[in-house]
């Protein structure tokens, strides 16, 4: 389902609680497009990345989905695409890094984007020094200042900061504001929202359309998806989404529904769907 970019924060519905309609528009649907955020969606939180992994039952889940040939699995994750490619590790799943800038091919910037970002590192690198708790990610055209398990005082104190450097580098460079993380960016990097409208304008049908996400990068997303069946993972408010989900084991039990549902409906034709609008 194609969406337009008007914006409605709203306190979403929990999606168990309205799953006979999402049942109904999976029976009405030809196909599925179903989109996910990595870290907080599929998995849960980890002190440091490199920590992160799948549990058993959302890769059998998700690889389930991915044999089905009406279903098009695709994970949008501010990870570098090698990185939660490896992670996933599924055959037909389609893995894009960077919040969807690196997809087929890496994301290079320009060598005077590159040049400022090399500056702007350097320059968190100095005004971060005395703050232990806070830690660089490198991610090639991108660096993340991460704030996680810091005290609240180091946080703040860093978001202070990132406001402070960032004011110079501004339009060239941009930060995206994450789930206790910063991602210094370069301007053209237009994030989930712009790559998820590009991917569903290449498919040749019109799928039923989900997205699960947990982050604020995840929003423009939702925002571009009116028609489709959005979901905010966590408790984070007001969203754009129009359901919620409680965190990553909810998720895992939402994809073995839909799988099931899915396999149930396997014979169907689709029918006259109804709106999710809400």
């Amino acid at each position: 389902m194609r969406g337009s970019s008007a914006h409605t924060r709203r306190n979403p519905k929990h999606l168990f609680d309205h799953w006979p309609m999402v049942v109904e528009a999976v029976r009405s649907a030809g196909s599925v497009a179903l989109f996910l955020d990595f870290d907080g969606t599929l998995t849960p939180f980890r002190e440091r990345p490199d920590q992160v992994r799948l549990s058993e039952g959302t890769r059998r889940a998700l690889a389930g989905l991915a044999r089905d040939p009406r279903v098009d699995v695709l994970v949008l994750s501010g990870r570098r695409r090698a990185d939660v490619k490896r992670r996933v590790g599924i055959p037909g799943i389609r893995c894009f890094g960077l919040h969807g800038w690196e997809g087929s091919a890496p994301a290079v910037s320009k060598a005077s984007v590159a040049k400022l970002l090399h500056e702007a590192r350097q320059q968190f690198r100095e005004r971060l020094a005395d703050l232990r708790e806070i830690w660089i990610e490198e991610k090639g055209p991108v660096f993340a200042v991460h704030v996680r398990g810091a005290t609240e005082d180091a946080a703040r104190r860093t978001g202070a900061i990132v406001r402070e450097v960032m004011g110079s580098f501004m339009p060239d460079l941009r930060v995206l504001p994450g789930n206790q993380v910063w991602e210094v960016a370069p301007a053209e990097l237009q994030g989930k929202g712009a790559t998820v409208r590009a991917l569903l304008d290449r498919m040749v049908d019109s799928p039923l359309t989900f997205y699960v996400g947990d982050d604020t990068t995840d929003e423009s997303a939702f925002s571009v998806l009116t028609d489709g069946i959005t979901v905010c993972v966590g408790s984070r408010r007001p969203t754009e989404a129009k359901f919620t989900l409680r965190g990553p084991q909810e998720v895992r039990q939402f994809l073995e529904r839909l799988g099931r549902e899915l396999r149930a409906n396997g014979g169907r034709g689709p029918q006259q769907p109804r709106s999710l609008a809400g």
